[in-house]
């Protein structure tokens, strides 16, 4: 069986060290968006996520937490436990990834970190990458991500021709306040279609993505000046491409990916999404899920959820967030 590395990226919005260190750069983010403490948010979910990983995903070779000077509080208890080898789970910090762009550090834009991912030593030539609010829902296997020596990209085509008429009428009325509108995540898969030159770009959702980690390095290296302009944002920023969707479109433009049509996604956005969301975790047919702004959630739902997950996870998760039903 084919190892893969997974890559989760995390922060801790609420950890007051790390909010000094952002404070002064507050003022570089272009939009208020960009720098909502919601985006930097952290309800646990990253110890879901590695339990599901332990739990669904036995091709699973390291598993890299890449954050800012921070480690998650229970993350020693998944190998103390038993749960995993000591050495499964590697903290990654920004400054290893940032060597030789020091002055893009610090950073506050998981686009700019996604763009450097490449650079972790010892991560396989394929590896998965899922920010911390994803998670499996069901088991996994290699060919769910790459068959006949082609990367599996799941999405569908879009039109980039209408993306970019409305983003010009946006910039246009930003303009006239002297502002730039918000980074949209469809926006930025647009770009990285145009980065490879394609006229249309294929749009990805909120799961785990494959990526060719030689495939990056050799676009970024050959173009330093794209990543010079990509990393210099320490908020997210409209002109950013995005790098998991222009690792995918260099794939295609490669001949070397397989699309496949959208998955259904086990996906919690709002308070109108709770129900649909605890039936969809129970759902195996559903492989992936993702769990987005629970600080936004009235405080009931997210312990319904929490106790949901911890239900689901009990066996993988650190023994701290399951005392007394309650996490941590």
């Amino acid at each position: 069986m084919q190892k893969m590395d997974i890559v989760i990226a995390w922060v801790d919005g609420s950890d007051p060290a790390w909010a000094r260190r952002r404070a002064p750069y507050a003022g570089e983010s272009e939009t208020a968006a960009a720098a909502d403490a919601t985006r930097f948010a952290s309800n646990q979910e990253i110890y879901f996520c590695i339990a599901s990983i332990l739990q669904y995903v036995p091709f699973c070779g390291t598993i890299f937490v890449v954050t800012d000077g921070q480690v998650p509080a229970h993350l020693h208890e998944f190998h103390e436990q038993g749960l995993c080898d000591p050495e499964k789970i590697k903290i990654i910090d920004h400054k290893e990834i940032f060597e030789g762009c020091e002055e893009f550090y610090p950073t506050f834009n998981s686009l700019s970190i996604e763009s450097l991912l490449w650079k972790i030593k010892g991560l396989s030539r394929y590896f998965l990458y899922l920010n911390d609010d994803f998670f499996f829902n069901a088991p996994a296997s290699t060919e769910d991500f790459i068959r006949t020596e082609k990367v599996v990209l799941r999405g569908h085509w879009a039109n980039s021709l209408p993306i970019k008429i409305k983003t010009g009428v946006r910039r246009a009325i930003a303009n006239i306040f002297s502002k730039k509108p918000a980074a949209k995540h469809t926006v930025s898969q647009m770009l990285s279609a145009e980065a490879v030159g394609l006229k249309k770009f294929f749009k990805v959702h909120h799961h785990p993505h494959i990526m060719d980690k030689d495939v990056l390095a050799r676009f970024f290296q050959q173009r330093p000046e794209v990543l010079q302009r990509q990393i210099q944002h320490r908020f997210r920023s409209i002109d950013q491409l995005n790098p998991v969707a222009l690792a995918g479109h260099l794939k295609i433009k490669n001949n070397e990916a397989l699309l496949q049509p959208d998955v259904p996604v086990a996906y919690l956005k709002n308070l109108q999404g709770v129900q649909d969301f605890l039936m969809k975790i129970k759902n195996e047919k559903i492989k992936y899920g993702c769990m987005q702004s629970l600080d936004q959630l009235p405080t009931p739902q997210v312990q319904q959820i929490n106790f949901a997950m911890r239900e689901k996870f009990k066996q993988f998760l650190p023994q701290s967030m399951c005392l007394d039903g309650k996490s941590s």
